[in-house]
């Protein structure tokens, strides 16, 4: 700033005139005097104004010496001007000199002062302000990045800089940054010689700086161990993944504790035909408590190695799984029956089962070998297993077109043998070809007796007598005969429409108009009902034909409907059972006779015997011995006769269903005893010997004692009646299981075969020349007995070697009875 010195000097004469006014108007009085000659004497006598006059003088000598330093100042100021103003120009000369750009700021914020300077000619760079201080428009992203961040902090903290950038166009700049005072400059000039080379060099190392941190933020980034090695194998430096992966705090833990992630011991070498050539093998280690596979992969460096670890636990678990997959697939493979032979893309046997070495009768080593599929076809020609070929070099060539087609192809192969093969040939999804050999000759034989059957069956229902229809799921009819349409009146091209149910019941209701029967049969037919059950039933038309019809669900859900023609049958039938009503009937009079003829005849015959005894007793007179035997021969036959006539009753009884059996514990030895002694006058008639044997376990039994004893009583009959002179019988009983047997054999002349058949039938007998004459109904009522007490008789006989007699008792008693009612009757029996 320049000082003005004449205005201040004029400034400086005004304030003292103005000052010596004031003092001379402070005494007008005397301001006449002061003017005039008589001026000191005033001064003298008038000391006040003597005073004013003197600070006037004084201010005036005072402003004088101001206005002579100001004079000088403004001297030495304008020697200083002129002394800047050429250093100015000397600046601007210099910074014209050379291709330079100066950017000033006053102050923190704000836009800059002033922009000096240019580089046109050297470098390209924006002449507008804006888009000078646009960095990003004119240079790579990390050299704006890198002044806009130098700029700010110079500006926030005065911190001078000095760093390369660089251009779009690639040009290097040199970008100066200083503060001085309240203001910073921005210096921005290209360089050239060392100056260029120095700030090429610190531009790579700013760059190459920048990416080493984003290579170790990514390496420390990364989901995987990553370390360092140098050329003595010692570890010098690991990411963050590393660090996790050994549960170490930090870097330098690892490396001063030398903590190996793997053992290079340990590590398996890679299998062949490994894709990474950096893969140096793999090896197992425990991370977070897991067990875990690292594929280590290792780069070789001019000071040492980089080596990672990619965890492949997953995929040696799903290898194993596969391994474990593919076995198991070819342990299925290898039991099928189908032949499988896979190919590879080299055209030779990569895997093939045991039933195609079956098929085809080859050796399985020399498959075992992995032969191409053109030495196997040529192999089984020499063989003859192949079908025969006019032409078996261009036949061959088509075959193996197979691995270059992705067509799925099927071929029939009828080989010389006999055999017919059913061979699809399809790519495999890693390539090569698939061969699926099916022997299809049981089939093929299968569906020729299948055809055949069913032409026999189609006769043979065509040919049946009986009406059959089929119908399937959805109610429609699949199959019928003729009969069917011929019982119904039914049009054959009708029903060789398929048609459904509903109209063939229409054309039905014609000759059978019953809603319930046609309605039951299509709900049956039509039904989801899952329990089904099959239904059968006549039907009795109004035109005399009676129809039995048959109605059967099937396991496939269809239904069968089956009409037989039985009018011939239901008149047989009737007629049958009109006769057999008639029999039962005069069955149940000659019952009703034969009970009541007993009866009749069992009182005087009560009678006869009475008086027979009292004759015999003399009441009468004493008898001649002529008289007395014709009294025995009464008394003899009084005695079968009332015999037979208690047998006709006990049988009729039966019949009736009016026995009842009052069980009690039987002694089988006393029972079989007393049957002995009874007719003990008769075997000694005959001279006959009568051995009772019964086993200790069959010494009792529950039943009725008095029906028992008349069944031993029957069989002993018989077996006397029936026996020699002078032979033997036997009587006994033995325990089998939960029954007792009581038997009775002799040594007479048996029975023959034809006639053992009918030998308990009522009213069956066999006479004995010159012997036994019996009415047959002892054997009848002795099944009958048994029976009723839930037992059964079996006859044992031969011709000339006598007969046996078993009856088998329930030890238990008739219908299982139990332990409760023998205990009973025990203690009735002690009481």
């Amino acid at each position: 700033m320049r000082i003005d010195a004449a205005s201040t000097s004029g400034f400086a004469c005004n304030w003292a005139t103005g000052f010596v006014v004031l003092a001379l108007s402070a005494a007008p009085a005397h301001a006449e005097e002061i003017l005039g000659s008589q001026l000191v004497t005033s001064f003298a006598d008038d000391p006040l104004t003597f005073t004013a006059i003197f600070a006037a003088v004084a201010v005036f000598f005072w402003a004088f010496f101001v206005i002579r330093k100001l004079v000088r100042e403004e001297q030495a100021a304008e020697r200083r001007a002129r002394e800047l103003e050429s250093e100015l120009n000397e600046s601007q000369a210099i910074l014209t000199a050379e291709p330079t750009i100066l950017v000033i700021w006053h102050g923190r914020d704000g836009a800059p002062n002033k922009i000096a300077g240019d580089m046109k000619g050297v470098v390209k760079v924006p002449t507008d302000a804006d888009a000078l201080l646009d960095f990003r428009s004119w240079l790579d992203s990390e050299s704006a990045d890198a002044l806009i961040a130098a700029v700010t902090v110079m500006r926030d903290q005065g911190t001078p800089f000095n760093i390369g950038i660089q251009t779009l166009d690639g040009e290097l700049l040199e970008a100066d940054g200083r503060t001085a005072g309240g203001s910073t400059t921005l210096r921005l000039r290209p360089l050239s010689g060392e100056r260029r080379q120095l700030s090429e060099f610190a531009y790579d190392a700013r760059r190459l700086g920048k990416q080493v941190e984003r290579l170790s933020a990514v390496l420390d980034a990364a989901p995987f161990p990553i370390w360092l090695k140098d050329t003595s194998g010692e570890t010098i430096w690991v990411n963050e993944s590393y660090i996790k992966a050994v549960e170490a705090p930090d870097v330098d833990t690892v490396i001063a504790n030398r903590i190996e992630i793997v053992d290079d011991a340990k590590i398996e070498p890679p299998r062949e035909g490994a894709r990474a050539a950096s893969l140096r093998g793999r090896s197992h280690s425990v991370i977070a408590g897991t067990k875990c596979a690292l594929d280590v992969h290792e780069i070789k460096l001019a000071d040492g190695s980089a080596r990672f670890a990619i965890d492949v636990t997953a995929i040696e678990t799903a290898r194993k799984e596969l391994k474990r997959h593919i076995q198991g697939h070819a342990n299925t493979l290898d039991k099928l029956d189908t032949a499988i032979a896979i190919f590879g893309p080299d055209q030779r046997l990569r895997f093939h089962n045991s039933a195609y070495a079956e098929l085809w009768s080859l050796d399985p080593d020399w498959l075992a070998h992995g032969p191409t599929d053109g030495e196997i076809l040529d192999r089984l020609r020499e063989l003859r297993r192949l079908p025969e070929q006019a032409n078996y070099r261009d036949w061959k060539a088509k075959q193996l077109q197979a691995y270059t087609t992705l067509e799925t192809r099927e071929s029939w192969w009828y080989l010389p043998d006999g055999r017919s093969l059913r061979v699809i040939c399809e790519q495999h999804p890693f390539g090569g070809t698939t061969y699926l050999y099916e022997n299809a000759t049981k089939e093929i034989q299968l569906e020729s007796r299948y055809n055949e059957l069913i032409d026999v069956q189609r006769e043979t229902l065509d040919n049946l007598h009986e009406g059959v229809a089929l119908f399937g799921t959805d109610g429609r009819l699949k199959l019928h005969n003729p009969a069917f349409a011929r019982f119904w009146s039914l049009d054959p091209a009708f029903l060789d429409r398929q048609p459904h149910i509903d109209p063939v019941i229409d054309q039905c209701r014609k000759l059978l108009a019953d809603d319930i029967v046609w309605d039951e049969l299509k709900y049956g037919m039509t039904s989801l009902d899952t329990g089904r059950k099959p239904q059968k039933g006549r039907l009795n038309r109004p035109d005399g034909l009676a129809l039995e019809y048959a109605f059967v669900p099937l396991p496939d859900g269809n239904t069968l409907l089956t009409y037989v023609d039985v009018t011939d049958s239901s008149r047989i039938e009737n007629a049958l059972r009109e006769r057999a009503e008639a029999l039962e009937a005069a069955d149940r009079l000659k019952t009703g006779f034969m009970s009541n003829v007993s009866y009749e005849l069992r009182t005087p015959l009560t009678n006869i015997l009475g008086f027979a005894e009292s004759l015999s007793l003399g009441i009468a007179g004493e008898l001649k011995p002529k008289q007395q035997e014709y009294l025995r021969d009464i008394q003899d036959s009084s005695q079968d006769l009332l015999v037979i006539i208690d047998a006709i009753l006990d049988l009729t009884t039966i019949d009736a269903g009016a026995m009842e059996l009052k069980l009690s514990e039987i002694d089988v030895v006393a029972t079989m005893q007393e049957s002995g002694e009874a007719l003990g006058q008769w075997m000694t008639k005959r001279d006959l010997t009568l051995n009772i044997e019964v086993a200790d376990d069959a010494q009792h039994f529950i039943g009725d004692p008095k029906r028992v004893a008349q069944i031993l009583h029957n069989l002993l009959t018989n077996a006397i009646g029936f026996s020699s002179q002078g032979g033997i019988i036997r009587m006994g009983a033995a325990h089998d299981g939960d029954d007792i047997l009581l038997w009775v054999a002799d040594t007479g002349r048996g029975i023959e075969p034809e006639f053992q058949k009918r030998a308990f039938d009522r009213f069956q007998s066999k006479p004995m020349p010159g012997g036994h004459r019996g009415p047959g109904l002892g054997l009848a009522i002795v099944k009958s007995f048994v029976e009723l007490h839930g037992g059964r008789v079996s006859l044992r006989s031969q011709v000339n070697k006598g007969t046996t007699v078993i009856c088998r008792f329930p030890m238990r008693g008739p219908h299982a009875q139990d332990r409760g009612s023998l205990q009973e009757h025990r203690r009735v029996v002690a009481a």
